[in-house]
This record gives structure tokens, C-alpha cells and sequence, in this order.
């Protein structure tokens, strides 16, 4: 059946066929794409990416809508159809099947070699522990550096970021800032990403305090024995203050107690545990359960 005939309409002056956007790269279409699956992987929205590809759609998108399904079948050569008939849908059987994709900024690259380098480097590939429940293993984060490669999950730069690295479950975007490169704190994120990849609900001292343990694992593999970290006093939170100087003091002794003995119980991380609950920055999600929600193809 063909596509209902208020769902195409040829536009006035189509781009040429052999149009080609700048700064961008030509890409086959195979079955599971999407403009929102591939735009996704490139940090922009479906629209940005469709209208890259066609400069010249009508403003409102209802209105540009049935000028895409044209240049769907006449210039990507579509044919599968959405259920409703209404839209074409990329599969791998479209011929010629070509689209064309931005590259990814210059600093976007950099940002995803830095963190695709840290989760293969060898002291990610030394990480493997336990406490309590929840386990970590160095596999988890190949798996999330394998997602990274496919754009299940994306990396952004953003030279502003004053934490250096965060992971958004809801999104599955990681952000660091590659001007100020923490590879100890990109595997504290990327901690996140395993918990979010495996879909283990948590509550926040569980997700804070296996992060900060790897993150204190790692640097305790690469760097070998640190001096003591100290946090800057904040005279206006006392508790919050000697709160965090317990995260980072406990953090650095269960990670050398883990390279003796890789697995530990839930008690020996109660301390570590009980800072988080009293950190001002994490009171906000105490006692709520945490619910990561996978990330789709992984």
C-alpha cells in the first residue's frame, strides 16, 4: 500500500539531488534508524538533522512534514512504511539510502577520545570489586565505551563545567571539560553510565559511594599512594564540610583494602555511606530510590 496521499507533497523548488550540506559526511540509512535515533547520536535534534539535509522546509513542521516523505522516496528511496501509512520509515533495503550527517565539533571529538581512552586504559581494565550487592567490573566499562562508540550514549565538551565530568541518566549524555581532563572523575561518571546501562535502581549513598570508591581505585592503580586530600573548610556548614573530608578519607581507604581484598560487605562501607546521606550537595535525594532506566540497544 502506498503512503497516504495528504502525507507527501513535492516542495516548490526541492534542493537538488545532488546537493551536499557542508561539513558533513554521507550516510547509509539500515533498518532501526531514525532522524531522532541519528540526530541524537550527533547532539542536535531530528529537525536540526532533517533540515541540514533539506534547506528550505516550510517553518512549521506539519507543514514541512509531507515535503520530507518527498525527498524520503524520491531522493533516499524509501519504502517501508509507518503503520499509519502516514511517514516513511530508513531501512536498510533504501536505495540509494543516503543521507548526509554533521561532523561532530572539533571539541565533542576530543572530548569523547579523553573519555573512550580512560575507560580502556589500564587501570579501568584493574578495576573489579564489590560491596555489599553491587558489583563493578572492568567489562562494565568496556560496555559503556562500546555504547559511547554507537552513540547510545553521547559525549559532549563543554569547557565551563566546573564538576569536569558528569553522566545524565535521563539523557545518557556524559559532559566533561576536555581544557581540564580528570580521568579519576570521567570513571566516577562513568560508574554512573554501569549503573544506568544495567538498569540496578539505587539509592544514593549505593550510586555516590561505589563511584567515589572507583574513582579513588583508579587513581590508587595509576598514581600509587596520594597525599591526603583535603577539602576547603566552609565555615558555613560545618557538618557538610567534615561530611565530604569523610567521602574522600574513606573512599582512599576502601580502595586500598579492595586491591587486598576485592570484595567487601555492605559495612565496611557504612562510614563512606553515612557522609553521603550528610553531604549538602546530596541531601536532596536521600532516601528516594533511584531508578536507572537502560539505555536503549545495550
Amino acid at each position: 500500500m502506498p503512503i497516504q496521499p495528504g502525507s507527501i507533497r513535492r516542495p516548490l523548488s526541492p534542493v537538488a539531488k545532488t546537493y551536499v550540506p557542508p561539513d558533513g559526511f554521507s550516510y547509509k540509512v539500515k533498518d532501526k534508524d531514525s532522524w531522532v535515533s541519528l540526530a541524537k547520536g550527533n547532539g542536535i535534534t531530528a529537525w536540526e538533522l532533517i533540515r541540514y539535509n533539506y534547506p528550505g522546509l516550510p517553518a512549521p513542521q506539519q507543514a514541512a512534514a509531507p515535503e520530507v516523505n518527498w525527498y524520503l522516496q524520491e531522493y533516499v528511496g524509501c519504502t517501508q512504511l509507518t503503520p499509519d501509512k502516514r511517514n516513511y520509515m530508513f531501512s536498510s533495503s533504501a536505495s540509494p539510502g543516503k543521507i548526509w550527517i554533521p561532523n561532530m565539533p572539533t571539541a565533542d571529538k576530543d572530548a569523547k577520545k579523553l573519555v573512550l581512552a580512560t575507560l580502556r586504559g589500564l587501570p579501568t581494565r584493574h578495576i573489579d570489586f564489590s560491596v555489599g550487592r553491587i558489583y563493578i567490573r572492568a567489562s562494565d566499562y568496556e560496555r559503556v565505551a562500546r555504547a559511547i562508540e554507537a552513540d547510545a550514549i553521547r559525549v559532549k565538551a563543554d569547557v565551563g563545567l566546573s564538576s569536569k565530568a558528569l553522566y545524565n541518566p535521563a539523557t545518557n549524555l556524559m559532559t566533561v571539560n576536555p581544557e581540564q581532563p580528570d580521568e579519576p572523575l570521567i570513571v566516577h561518571e562513568a560508574t554512573h553510565a554501569i549503573f544506568d546501562l544495567r538498569a540496578i535502581p539505587t539509592i544514593v549513598e549505593e550510586s555516590e559511594g561505589i563511584a567515589y570508591i572507583a574513582q579513588a581505585l583508579y587513581g590508587r592503580i595509576k598514581y600509587g599512594p596520594r597525599p591526603r586530600h583535603i577539602v576547603s573548610p566552609d565555615p558555613g556548614n560545618p557538618m557538610s564540610w567534615a561530611a565530604w573530608q569523610i567521602i574522600f578519607d574513606e573512599s582512599s581507604r576502601l580502595a586500598d583494602m579492595i586491591l587486598l581484598q576485592p570484595r567487601l560487605v555492605a559495612d565496611d562501607a557504612a562510614e563512606l555511606f553515612r557522609a553521603i546521606r550528610n553531604a549538602g550537595w546530596y541531601r536532596g535525594r536521600v532516601g528516594k530510590l533511584e531508578i536507572n532506566d537502560g539505555v536503549d540497544g545495550y
